[in-house]
């Protein structure tokens, strides 16, 4: 499996990470994680969400560039929204014994403030993540993982593999990286921010995976498989 460095994305739906990316030459799999300056794949994309039959409404659309933040204050503050986030995701798995569909179930019972979904980049700016689906239900700056839709075509573009869902996926990828698949992303950020199953948020590439790549893990491990 190759992955592109260069990106055009039509449209994006699912969750996120979800990240859309279209064909082109794509670096080995073991490669290392690009600089901070250095472009990141999907610097040209632009995304836009459809509906999916598990969401009863259409998604918002999604046509902004890929230009990150790389003020730290600003990283400092969007990282404190996702441990308020992650506090609510805790407290709404402990009574419904899984995590949710999308952000939006959180709220109101588990995350009454609304302002948490929101990232300093998109109060500043107005912008939303360049890459993958908004939540179809709420105002949000951040990209839900774990959505029980299927991965999109565009997706598995540069993702190769079976037909399966996001959550599948992701739980997948749980058997090489554990509780550190990221849950909910922010890539309004260079480098981007990752709030992982476990609790923890942590720094990485637009590619997470290539954090958790070495000599026996390869980038393509992480891609959908049987």
């Amino acid at each position: 499996m190759k992955i592109p460095i260069k990106l055009v994305l039509p449209i994006v739906i699912g969750g996120i990470c979800t990240l859309a990316w279209a064909q082109e030459p794509k670096p080995e799999s073991n490669q290392t994680a690009p600089a901070a300056k250095a472009r990141q794949p999907g610097a040209t994309v632009r995304a836009e969400a459809q509906s999916v039959a598990v969401v009863t409404v259409a998604p918002a659309a999604n046509t902004n560039d890929y230009n990150p933040s790389t003020d730290r204050v600003e990283a400092v503050a969007c990282t404190k929204n996702l441990e308020k986030i992650n506090a609510a995701v805790e407290a709404y798995r402990k009574d419904n014994h899984d995590v949710p569909n999308w952000l939006s179930d959180l709220v109101p019972k588990y995350l009454a403030d609304t302002n948490v979904l929101i990232c300093p980049v998109t109060t500043r700016t107005g912008l939303q993540s360049a890459f993958g689906v908004l939540d179809p239900k709420i105002h949000s700056s951040y990209l839900y993982e774990f959505t029980p839709t299927d991965i999109p075509e565009v997706v598995k573009g540069a993702w190769r593999g079976p037909k399966m869902t996001m959550r599948e996926w992701k739980r997948q990828q749980m058997k090489l990286a554990g509780k550190e698949v990221p849950l909910v992303r922010c890539l309004l950020h260079e480098p981007a921010l990752n709030l992982s199953v476990g609790g923890k948020v942590y720094e990485s590439p637009v590619y997470w995976e290539l954090n958790f790549t070495n000599s026996t893990i390869s980038l393509e491990d992480f891609s959908p498989h049987s």
